[in-house]
């Protein structure tokens, strides 16, 4: 089984992202109403983003340098947010107090966003992640993941066996995908599960670890144990690392629920910041669930001896001293008589998201190695192959000379030349109306932070820890040692940190940065503070312009990163989204079969009719000249706008001939798409302001008419085909007044590879059918005659085999004119009487004068099938070519060979537009079997190739097929609708089983051709699985599969058909059909109440014992036949 198929559909009751300050909650909840909107999240009843509780984060007299008391910690974070979800919930259950017992039936998720990164603009949320490394399945990749995605998706795997309680993460820490993970079994347990992952000793050294004395139950958690204790803890120089992920029964999740309420306890929701007290800092891990380790003592634990360095005594002052104490005596009250237990992430790799880690070490692993794209080329774009691209547009020059460089999230213009003479990052930068020539020093990681008035371009090397005292010996700045910095730019720590007293002289304090300069400025100028580094030339460059930046408003990393405009920049990604689907479209314009767009329609639709209008506008213009991928363009076109509807405006098929829309495609049906596109522009615009759904779907309906006409003109070129059916005037014979020609037709049934016939299939992709001609009741089902009359009409009458004749009598040319409408009455008949010319309607002469001139007298014509409407036997076409060779015959003209009728009833379909394939009158109008084969191009053109079969294989065939018509109405043209719009999405699931269909039409030919019986069994029932996969309509819900020796295991008979039973299920009753087949043949039909089962006993029935058939209940009826003189049948089986 797939690995995404076991979480995809979970579902949360609530989802919940905490958020260090609500700056940050303002932009991640954009980031998080993004995903959820645009079904790139897992299923959800809620999604909450909230801000921890905290005191204003007040400035302080040093701009670089912020004063806030401490937040509440992950565990403080952890019991306000399962606050929140539960009064939600309450709410909506209309609850007037908070139920704690709703954690009960439910399945919440709680998210934390964790430390500010300064690798990234927006920090961890916003990370953009390789694809390959991520749990995020590949519906929901849509746009390029995150980490914020990738640790929802991850979490929700983790929770696959979890019917309720609660699951935590962070975004501290990414865990890449791993096939080897599996989920814990969280039922029957009553405490917590944490989620560790195997790291080395020298990495455990800066996390917390869990320390196990016997199976899985945990003794001890410890933080940051120095190397030595852990190798005594962990002798096998493997720990177990606290991952961030953890889940929480019900019932401790109703505990900690309890502790809001308990003081000082209530400090860490938002009901002590309404109540104006400080908050109080608790840590998940090391403060919550420390008391429910097994060897943890309460006296140490209260006093602080154990656990997280936030109830250090020696680290707070006095007050906090006492609430540390308070707190932890509250919760080890509350939470006493719980179990916590590990479980090993297997495979899993633990990246810690620190800013104490240089980029080098903690994202360069995360970035992808390979361009996350749209589609596979940039076509035009002057790149080179070191070059990664994600999320981009790149309309200039971008090279490396050596190593990757990666461009993330940005806009390059077209005057915009870059070259990195090494490795390096370009993130989130807006070059579109920049013009800059520019070689970048390698090793560098440039970003651009938007702001709410200004931009600003920040730079540092890949080596640097940004968080090292700049005092420190090791410490750098891009790449390179403090001392030989300020020696090659003359630069002092005056210039860098202005306040001589500032205690955190860091890469992310120092004021590098100027934001008073356009941004092609900024990057100039660090371009020359940098190379000033290493590079003589540009220290020289450098020495010229340190007074102008010194003059210059200049801010830290620190500064520009907490006051990003989060939700400014999901604007900007997104910007740059919809650009890249727009050259998407532009660059794959000409690809007759295109790349799938529905995945980025859908998301679109939910970005607003904005976006919308822009994909659409594109499409138009790329429309303005005929091309041979209009007919797709046209359905995407569709597809869009069907995506905007989102389900809420009614089926997608439905008539397509508003009075509006008629010039449109009046315009294309003449060949002038130009202004047709142009027509349909104006009139679509009009429909998109109306607001309602139900004017986006008909007008979806109309751009999938107009890709129909395009299709039929380019199936139409089969008429090169037909054309010497039509032999000169001389060579005809008449045929006399009142003198009938008749035609017949069999049925048929594929066998192999239908729908691949069907247009744009069969000629953008090629097509091969395998089917046989077959008769119903050993008749040929089809039939038309003709003849001439001496009346100056055209007569019709439509046989019906249940006795109710249609007569149609046609005096004028305006009785003619619906001949392309498939409902009216009679169209088809009238569809073929045009094509062959037998009246013209764009003559200035009437009906009954050119009849009179033509035949002197008028034609009556009698049509039939004894086929249900809608069998899927192939019945109309067959009955269009039955007709045709009949009237081409009576036109005085020679028997038309079987490809003539087959490329003319193609083209016929077309006039008619139900736009039906060509493999109907191939099966039908050719006796026997036979493989129908179209090539890829056009003119259509159709080629058939007889199967000879001995009379022994056809017996055998004749013994083996049984025809079950369900009653289930199948209306071709409405499937083919479907099927057309299936292909043009180009889900590449959809493509390749079209693919599928064609080889396996061959293989079943194959088989067929060498009288393999079992091997074109088993492409048959591929085929079935193929094809309910490219129309999912064609199957009933109402009827089963047939099931062929029901209950029927382990005996030898089981391997020969012995007995087979159908189940047609309705609203009140069951039919089951039965068949017995070995022996006298038999039929029963049994009609019993709803879910009655049937009951065999196999060992009694292949004896033909009575009473080895029966039903659960008593039938209500019985029904049968067998043939007679017949003693031992199925049905004695039953009745007796």
């Amino acid at each position: 089984m797939d690995s995404f198929e076991e979480y995809i559909n979970l579902h949360w009751t609530t989802i919940v992202v905490t958020c260090s300050s609500p700056s940050i909650r303002e932009g991640v909840e954009e980031e998080c109403k993004r995903l959820s909107s645009g079904g790139l999240l897992p299923q959800h009843d809620f999604l909450l983003v909230l801000d921890d509780p905290r005191p204003e984060i007040r400035p302080s007299k040093h701009d670089s340098e912020l004063q806030s008391t401490p937040g509440v910690g992950s565990g403080g974070a952890t019991i306000n947010a399962l606050l929140v979800a539960i009064e939600r919930l309450s709410a909506q259950h209309h609850h007037t107090t908070i139920n704690s017992e709703l954690v009960h039936s439910s399945r919440i998720l709680v998210v934390h966003y964790g430390r500010l990164l300064l690798h990234s603009p927006g920090g961890t949320a916003f990370l953009r992640l390789s694809p390959k490394q991520t749990f995020v399945p590949p519906s929901a990749r849509t746009t390029p993941p995150t980490l914020l995605q990738h640790a929802i998706w991850m979490t929700t795997k983790m929770s696959a066996k979890s019917k309720t309680g609660v699951w935590v993460t962070s975004l501290d820490a990414f865990l890449p995908y791993s096939l080897e993970l599996h989920p814990p079994d969280t039922d029957g347990i009553d405490g917590a599960i944490v989620c560790t992952v195997a790291a080395p000793l020298e990495h455990a050294v800066h996390h917390g670890v869990v320390v196990a004395e016997k199976g899985q139950d945990i003794s001890k958690m410890e933080y940051r144990l120095p190397l030595e204790e852990l190798r005594k803890v962990f002798p096998g120089g493997v720990s177990a690392v606290i991952s961030g992920i953890v889940f929480l029964s019900a019932s401790l999740t109703e505990q900690l629920l309890g502790l809001h309420t308990v003081p000082p306890l209530d400090c860490c929701t938002y009901y002590g910041t309404d109540s104006g007290v400080s908050p109080l800092q608790l840590s998940l891990y090391f403060d919550l669930l420390l008391p429910l380790c097994s060897a943890v003592h309460y006296e140490e634990y209260i006093s602080g001896q154990c656990g997280t360095i936030y109830a250090q005594a020696a680290s707070y002052n006095t007050l906090t001293q006492q609430e540390s104490r308070s707190a932890r005596l509250q919760i080890w009250k509350q939470l006493q008589g719980h179990k916590i237990t590990f479980h090993p992430l297997q495979g899993v790799q633990h990246h810690y998201m620190g800013a104490n880690l240089s980029f080098q070490d903690s994202l360069i692993p995360l970035l992808p190695s390979s361009s996350i794209l749209l589609h596979d080329t940039f076509i035009g774009h002057d790149m080179n192959e070191h070059v990664v691209i994600v999320n981009s547009v790149i309309e200039g020059s971008v090279k490396s000379l050596q190593e990757k460089l990666y461009i993330i999230d940005s806009a390059i213009g077209k005057n915009v030349s870059i070259t990195s003479v090494g490795p390096g990052v370009l993130s989130g930068l807006q070059l579109q109306e920049s013009n800059i020539t520019v070689e970048l020093p390698g090793g560098q990681v440039w970003q651009m932070y938007p702001g709410e008035n200004y931009d600003v371009v920040t730079c540092h090397g890949f080596s640097d820890d940004l968080s090292k005292l700049q005092h420190d010996t090791k410490a750098t700045v891009f790449n390179t040692l403090w001392s030989v910095f300020y020696a090659r730019t003359g630069l002092e720590k005056k210039d860098l940190w202005p306040h001589t007293n500032s205690k955190y002289q860091t890469v992310i304090t120092a004021k590098f940065f100027v934001m008073d300069r356009p941004v092609v400025e900024q990057i100039r100028m660090m371009i020359t503070l940098v190379g000033a580094v290493s590079n003589d030339q540009r220290q020289q460059e450098w020495m010229l312009d340190i007074q102008e930046w010194k003059t210059c408003t200049r801010v830290s990393l620190l500064d520009v990163a907490t006051k990003c405009d989060l939700k400014k920049l999901v604007r900007q990604r997104e910007d740059i989204y919809l650009e890249t689907v727009k050259r998407l479209i532009s660059d794959t314009a000409d690809e007759v079969g295109g790349k799938s767009l529905l995945p980025y329609f859908s998301y679109l639709a939910t970005r607003g009719q904005e976006s919308v209008e822009a994909i659409l506008h594109e499409l138009h213009k790329q429309l303005q000249r005929p091309r041979t991928s209009t007919p797709r363009l046209l359905a995407n076109a569709a597809d869009l706008l069907g995506c905007m509807a989102a389900g809420r405006g009614g089926l997608r098929s439905g008539p397509a001939a508003n009075p509006q829309w008629r010039n449109a495609l009046v315009e294309l049906k003449a060949g002038n798409q130009k202004e047709a596109v142009d027509h349909m522009t104006m009139v679509c615009t009009q429909w998109m302001k109306s607001g309602h759904p139900e004017d986006l779907i008909r007008a979806a309906r109309h751009y999938e008419r107009a890709s129909q006409i395009v299709i039929s003109q380019q199936v139409e070129t089969a008429v090169v085909h037909v054309s010497t059916m039509w032999v000169a005037p001389e060579l005809r014979q008449k045929v006399d007044v009142g003198v009938w020609v008749e035609a017949h037709s069999p049925a048929r049934i594929d066998l192999a590879g239908g729908w691949s016939d069907t247009p744009p299939i069969c000629y953008e992709q090629g097509g091969a059918v395998l089917n046989i001609a077959i008769k119903i009741n050993k008749k040929k089902p089809i039939g038309a005659r003709v003849r001439i009359v001496p009346e100056l009409y055209i007569a019709c009458v439509l046989r019906d085999w249940s006795g109710g004749d249609v007569r149609l009598t046609w005096t004028e040319l305006d009785h003619l004119c619906d001949y392309d409408n498939p409902v009216s009455p009679g169209a088809l008949v009238k569809a073929v009487l045009l094509y062959c010319q037998l009246v013209d309607l764009n003559s200035e002469d009437s009906l009954v004068l050119q009849l009179k001139n033509r035949f002197g007298g008028g034609v009556e014509i009698e049509v039939w099938s004894h086929l249900p409407q809608g069998s899927g036997l192939g019945g109309s076409s067959l009955l269009a070519g039955t007709l045709l060779s009949a009237i081409v015959v009576l036109l005085g003209y020679p028997l038309p060979r079987h490809s003539h009728l087959i490329h003319a009833t193609l083209c016929i379909e077309q006039w008619l537009t139900t736009g039906g394939g060509w493999q109907d009158q191939v099966g039908g109008l050719l006796g026997g079997a036979k493989l129908g084969v179209s090539s890829k191009g056009t003119p259509v053109t159709v080629s058939t190739y007889k199967i000879p079969l001995s009379q022994e294989f056809v017996s055998s065939l004749n013994d083996h097929l049984l025809l079950l018509y369900t009653g289930k109405v199948r209306l071709a043209r409405n499937l083919l609708q479907t099927v057309i719009r299936n292909w043009y999405a180009r889900d590449p699931n959809i493509t390749s089983c079209f693919s599928q269909l064609q080889q396996l039409a061959l293989q079943a030919a194959g088989a067929m051709l060498g009288e393999d019986l079992k091997m074109l069994g088993s492409c048959i029932n591929n085929y079935w699985r193929l094809k309910k996969m490219v129309a999912s309509g064609c199957e009933t819900s109402k009827v089963s599969q047939p099931d062929v020796n029901p209950q029927c295991e382990g005996l030898p008979e089981c391997e020969e058909p012995w007995l087979i039973h159908v189940v047609a299920t309705g609203n009140n009753d069951s039919i089951h059909h039965l068949w017995g087949i070995h022996g006298a043949p038999s039929f029963l039909v049994v009609t019993t109440s709803l879910d009655t089962g049937l009951n065999v006993t196999w060992t009694d029935f292949i004896k033909f014992s009575p009473l080895s058939v029966t039903f659960d209940e008593k039938p209500i009826h019985i029904f049968g036949f067998s043939i007679p003189n017949v003693s031992i049948t199925c049905i004695s089986l039953i009745l007796e």
